[in-house]
């Protein structure tokens, strides 16, 4: 059997952070499986063709259960397949998330996880173009730049001047202050290509003779000697293989394939493990739990002037802001998009703009769930969307005030006519029927794998699995609430502290 120190299941945005950070060392190797082909299409590297790569090859194609709070919609849950995952797939804001996001996961048992404890760690992996603020990185391999340094669309700074219009200040960064307002975003873009994990972490790290990335190799079932994990196994195309570690395994397969991976190798709810007979390693009740998402829907305005055509991530202005005084964090995220949301109605009406309310700290919380034995057999996906009436009612809310900054005088000039969701719908109910029957993924699955100390929790505060030795999670998977914003961002830091766990630099 193959021996490696590390082996790394997943090759997404956390695998490709462990592959570089691990793999610097000349004295240790690395091997990285992933379930992707090697080569990805070239519209990767084009910012403005992410949408493209949803249904791709480049992406698991991953479906819901009905969801209940949506009348009983399936929704696609776009995942990543192949070096780079879903920072092949995301829309390039570079979001760090608010302080509060942090220091909540620390309340609920994440001991060293405060603001303070992760923000060096987004601060070493920035190279950011513009500093503006003290801890701006600006030597780290991620590449970052201000969407409106670039020749933005003017329909993204109109929004920008129309929240202000209703009052919302304008900030220079969201990731310098409390987030509250309008303003530019930061992309992962430079010299026009996306700069996700492949670009920024994987393809440098490369050439080194002492890590092996293998693809078109499935992660199927982790390899235990009693409660110690040895190494893994998984799937080609001329078989299965095996593989051992003489250190640690450590899964980066998201927040859907790492609770799959764990039923599968028996880590999970006893009762489930015993409907698939899959012989119990341990019993761990929280693995798939605590499953969510951001969700969100699309307001369309039919422009009077003509839209330029889409240019870097198509989305290059948002504002942060809250449902409620009092909250000390965003959970509305108004993003603005100077394309047609809805590629049906953008067909009959290809001069659309459209604003997309988000909301970015949900209540309601879902399952992964297995579907059968058959390791090569997608699972349940349950993400549970508007299942809290709350979380209805504030995206209800999101939807009128996205209207309101389509009817400001700044926004004129792109708003000729309401298309969604348009002048007949009106009353309370209309809306909430409205963002029932349009609501969608926000393509940022979390949680699966909470960390924690109590009973429901599935990795401790340094990132190792309860009740077994040898074996770590480092993804979305881990995080007790997902950050308000996009974040992809806290996924790089996530995986960035567990090489520094695992190298003796974060004292784990």
């Amino acid at each position: 059997m193959e021996e490696f120190d590390y082996i790394v299941a997943g090759c997404g945005a956390a695998g490709c952070v462990l592959a570089n950070r691990l793999s610097a060392d000349a004295d240790t190797s690395v091997l990285v499986i992933e379930a992707g082909a090697g080569a990805v299409p070239p519209e990767v590297s084009e910012p403005a063709s992410w949408f493209r790569l949803l249904g791709s090859v480049v992406d698991w194609g991953y479906e819901s259960v009905p969801q209940s709070g949506l009348g009983g919609r399936v929704t696609r849950e776009p995942r990543g397949r192949g070096p780079g995952g879903s920072s092949n797939l995301y829309i390039m804001m570079h979001i760090r998330g608010h302080p509060a996001d942090f220091d909540n996961w620390a309340y609920q048992g994440a001991a060293g996880w405060r603001y303070r404890d992760v923000l060096p760690y987004f601060t070493r992996m920035e190279c950011q173009e513009d500093v503006t603020g003290p801890t701006t990185g600006t030597s780290g391999p991620q590449r970052i730049t201000n969407a409106g340094w670039h020749d933005p669309n003017p329909a993204s700074r109109a929004f920008i001047d129309a929240c202000a219009e209703l009052g919302y200040p304008e900030l220079k960064d969201f990731n310098a202050g409390d987030m509250f307002g309008a303003g530019w975003h930061h992309l992962d873009i430079a010299d026009g290509r996306r700069q996700g994990a492949l670009a920024s972490y994987l393809s440098p790290a490369l050439p080194r003779p002492n890590l092996t990335l293998r693809t078109g190799a499935q992660a199927t079932r982790l390899l235990f000697e009693g409660a110690t994990c040895t190494g893994a196994e998984y799937a080609t195309a001329d078989g299965v293989r095996q593989v051992r570690a003489r250190r640690e395994v450590v899964l980066a397969a998201g927040a859907i394939e790492s609770p799959k991976l764990l039923l599968l190798s028996g880590i999970g709810p006893v009762r489930q493990l015993r409907e698939f007979g899959i012989p119990v390693v341990a019993g761990l009740p929280g693995v798939g739990e605590n499953f969510h998402n951001h969700v969100l829907a699309g307001v369309m305005a039919e422009a009077r002037e003509q839209v330029p055509p889409p240019a870097q991530n198509l989305s290059e202005s948002a504002l942060f802001t809250a449902s409620a005084p009092g909250l000390p964090a965003p959970d509305l995220q108004i993003a603005f998009v100077h394309v047609p949301f809805d590629i049906i109605v953008g067909r009959d009406h290809p001069n659309t703009v459209s604003i997309l309310p988000g909301l970015v700290r949900p209540a309601s919380r879902g399952w992964i769930r297995l579907a059968s034995a058959d390791p090569l057999a997608k699972p349940r996906i349950n993400p549970n969307y508007l299942g809290d009436r709350t979380d209805l009612e504030r995206l209800t809310q999101a939807v009128t005030l996205s209207r309101e900054i389509l009817a400001t005088a700044a926004f004129r000039p792109w708003n000729d006519r309401e298309l969604s969701p348009g002048p007949a719908v009106t009353s309370p109910d209309d809306l909430r029927a409205f963002v029932r029957s349009t609501a969608d993924t926000y393509h940022h699955q979390a949680g699966s794998c909470r960390m924690g100390i109590d009973d429901m929790s599935v990795v401790d505060p340094f990132l190792a699995v309860h009740g077994v030795s040898g074996l770590r999670i480092a993804d979305a998977s881990v995080m007790p609430a997902v950050p308000s914003g996009n974040c992809h961002a806290a996924v790089l830091m996530i995986a960035e502290r567990l090489a520094d766990f695992l190298t003796g630099g974060g004292h784990a």
